[in-house]
């Protein structure tokens, strides 16, 4: 049983307005305990946060890729990579599938079902914003972004309580994350090296100009948003562990080029 929001609702009540303070801080403690209960779930409730990530996953990936008016052969077979990646089979295989079949109606109830995902993971937004990296990811597959995918990640991004100034900033992480990735075996020219450094900057959300402190600061940020631990602790499905490993291990990446390249420049 939740008491503690009643707790120090009734004592702040009590310490600004007295004797009334204490049942308005009752009142208000005891929307947050309900809040906090329904957040933290009872026996059982973890498998299914795990099963309502994997499934609006797919379903929000089945609405973005029919925004652009048809989904491609590229677009299905993309996702059925993932679906392989991710090690699904027999049930969760079914449920992904299914649920991208449903998002690809015309009309999914996009935000209210985005919402109820946001609702279940009330309290844990580390966990909000690696579902839309992870969105972003599949975006971005076939290199490019056109208007109508662009309005579907932004009704994506308010639906989960974030901003468009948000998305346009993980926009700009994940492509560099791309870039990055891809240029992780890219030839040794100067050009090259200058490009890699550029992305590695990017992947951090900082700009080229920002000092060993921020790079530091911006690099400890994300890697505490995206620890697999963290992450696994807050509800993210067993087999989304290995994107999280592999984000995580992106940062440390990009983070030793920058910090070499700045202890270089000291010596």
């Amino acid at each position: 049983m939740m008491i503690w929001g009643k707790v120090l609702g009734a004592l702040f009540g009590f310490l600004m307005l007295r004797i009334p303070g204490i049942f308005i801080g009752l009142l208000i403690g005891h929307w947050f305990d309900h809040a906090l209960k329904h957040a933290a779930g009872g026996p059982g409730t973890q498998g299914g946060h795990q099963q309502q990530f994997s499934t609006t996953l797919f379903a929000v990936l089945g609405h973005l890729a029919k925004a652009k008016g048809r989904v491609t052969e590229q677009d299905i077979g993309y996702v059925q990579a993932l679906m392989s990646h991710l090690r699904l089979s027999g049930e969760g295989l079914a449920q992904a599938q299914e649920a991208f079949r449903d998002g690809k109606r015309s009309d999914y109830p996009l935000t209210e079902r985005v919402q109820k995902f946001r609702r279940q993971f009330a309290w844990r937004r580390d966990i909000l914003q690696f579902f839309i990296e992870q969105v972003l990811v599949v975006a971005l597959h076939d290199g490019q972004l056109d208007k109508a995918e662009y309005d579907v990640l932004l009704q994506i991004t308010r639906a989960l309580g974030f901003n468009r100034a948000q998305l346009d900033n993980w926009l700009r992480m994940a492509q560099a994350g791309q870039r990055f990735r891809g240029g992780a075996h890219s030839g040794g020219s100067a050009a090259d090296q200058a490009s890699q450094l550029d992305n590695a900057y990017a992947v951090l959300g900082v700009e080229r100009s920002a000092s060993a402190s921020e790079v530091k600061k911006a690099y400890r940020k994300l890697m505490s948003k995206h620890h697999p631990d963290k992450l696994a602790a807050q509800g993210l499905p067993p087999e989304m562990r290995e994107s999280a490993q592999k984000k995580a291990q992106e940062i440390q990446a990009a983070y030793e080029l920058i910090k070499n390249q700045l202890d270089t420049q000291t010596t």
